[in-house]
């Protein structure tokens, strides 16, 4: 074979395996993309975790509360005992209205949101009304941050410690407004 037909196929073989790799990745969010394809709501996918490196490169983080480990699991810098308000509900009451409402106070229901996980997944962008539909479609990794495209909160989820944290950013500086206690 020549070198030029050599090239050309070293490139649809590389074409082809970045191809599986966005369908593996893709997969990983798959019941997201289901719901949000029931919604008939429009969504972007995107592969490369520009948002969740944004978080860390950006906003002030540490080490998870309690996690020993050297995988570089983190959550946002601020002291929860600094919260402004501290609310109390159940897991059912996530997709409950009490739960939307605490979310419209504080966050427009027209904005766009980014849902982040820890651990490879792909981050979808859809609206913020999509997210309230069924939330716990989205928070269904032990880490998640929903990011406001405008990247002025962050609602960060953290499964182990049972809380659900409305984060708002001034600057890059988090300031934690809610606190929600998971029972």
């Amino acid at each position: 074979m020549d070198k030029e037909k050599i090239e050309e196929l070293k490139s649809k073989r590389l074409k082809l395996q970045e191809e599986v790799r966005l369908n593996d990745l893709r997969d990983r969010v798959a019941s997201q993309i289901s719901h949000l394809v029931k919604l008939d709501e429009s969504y972007s996918v995107y592969y490369e975790f520009e948002n969740l490196n944004w978080i860390d490169s950006n906003v002030r983080v540490r080490n998870r509360d309690g996690y020993r480990g050297i995988h570089g699991d983190f959550q946002i810098d601020v002291d929860d005992s600094n919260a402004i308000n501290s609310f109390n509900i159940s897991e059912v009451e996530i997709n409950s209205e009490k739960f939307k409402e605490l979310f419209s106070s504080l966050i427009s229901t027209e904005s766009e949101v980014i849902v982040c996980y820890q651990g490879g997944d792909p981050e979808l962008e859809f609206s913020a009304k999509a997210f309230l539909d069924k939330p716990t479609e989205f928070f269904s990794r032990p880490e998640t941050w929903i990011l406001t495209t405008d990247k002025k909160w962050i609602i960060e989820y953290i499964w182990e410690q049972g809380v659900i944290r409305f984060i708002q950013l001034k600057e890059s500086m988090p300031t934690l407004v809610q606190k929600i206690i998971i029972e």
